[in-house]
């Protein structure tokens, strides 16, 4: 009897480990599903952050080919994008990973977001300006023609947007001279016979121009391609001009004539053609040509 009693025992028990054991294994099996399950929810949310990134990227891209104003703070933002973009095709995801890339992705946006505003700004402000250079350009261009003809009046308006205004000399001429002890000196073309080169030019009125005193730089290339005369030199930022004579006048915003002479050598004047320029700082702003025979 006692022997009958303790199976059944036995028998209850194994009954309640393997009930216990059925429930654990569910249990389990539920459990792995629902960790499996988190698991593809965090990798297709991490999928979605860096498409998310990439657009982002593209957008930053694309504002960099246009040549944007802020092109420096667009290039920035969008290598420290590249960046995580890349880390983020080698991260495992987890809860703790995809909360990081979550606070990231919104600094980005919010970044992406004030870059935006500013560059609706700026380019609002340089519509402005481009109107507002048209009209100068505009009031420049009909004041300037009532005074010159409108080929020099052109050339002046380009540089009057950058420097106020600019002179620029007409009638720029150079012949050979004997010069005779008196001082009187006699045009001529035969190069043995030349004494010296005579530059002239005239400076316009020009109402927009600064008056005072000015310098000019004149330089004149012989035949052999020397520079004759002083053959001083001048820099102007980084880059060296080699001058023939340094020309000072005293403009008062009236029609000046210049003629100045090279003080050229015994042997510096030979038979060729001769090129003559005419610098104002670092800028031709004149050129011409002549032959000695």
């Amino acid at each position: 009897m006692t022997k009958e009693k303790d199976n059944r025992i036995y028998k209850v028990l194994l009954g309640l480990l393997l009930l216990g054991l059925i429930a654990v294994s569910v249990w389990a099996y539920k459990n792995y599903n629902e960790n499996e399950s988190i698991k593809a929810d965090l990798r297709d949310e991490q999928v979605q952050i860096q498409k998310e990134l990439e657009n982002i990227s593209a957008e930053y891209t694309a504002e960099i080919d246009k040549g944007n104003v802020l092109n420096a703070e667009l290039t920035s933002a969008n290598d420290r994008i590249t960046r995580l973009v890349d880390s983020v095709s080698r991260l495992e995801a987890d809860v703790k990973v995809i909360s990081r890339l979550r606070k990231e992705l919104a600094k980005i946006k919010q970044e992406r977001t004030a870059l935006k505003e500013r560059i609706t700004v700026l380019e609002s402000i340089n519509k402005d300006l481009s109107r507002v250079n048209d009209s100068t350009l505009a009031a420049l261009n009909e004041e300037m023609i009532k005074s010159q003809e409108q080929s020099d009046m052109l050339s002046k308006l380009n540089e009057n947007m950058s420097r106020a205004a600019t002179l620029v000399p007409t009638n720029f001429t150079t012949q050979g001279v004997i010069i005779r002890r008196s001082g009187k000196q006699i045009e001529n073309d035969k190069a043995r016979r030349v004494d010296d080169l005579k530059v002239c030019f005239t400076l316009p009125q020009n109402p927009l121009a600064q008056d005072g005193v000015t310098e000019f730089y004149l330089q004149v290339i012989n035949p052999e391609n020397n520079v004759i005369g002083s053959k001083a030199q001048q820099q102007f930022d980084g880059q060296s001009l080699t001058y023939s004579k340094l020309v000072k006048f005293n403009y008062q915003n009236k029609e000046l004539d210049i003629c100045e002479l090279i003080n050229a050598g015994e042997d510096e004047i030979t038979s060729g053609r001769y090129r003559i320029n005419l610098y104002n700082g670092p800028v031709r702003i004149s050129s011409s040509e002549i032959t000695l025979r």
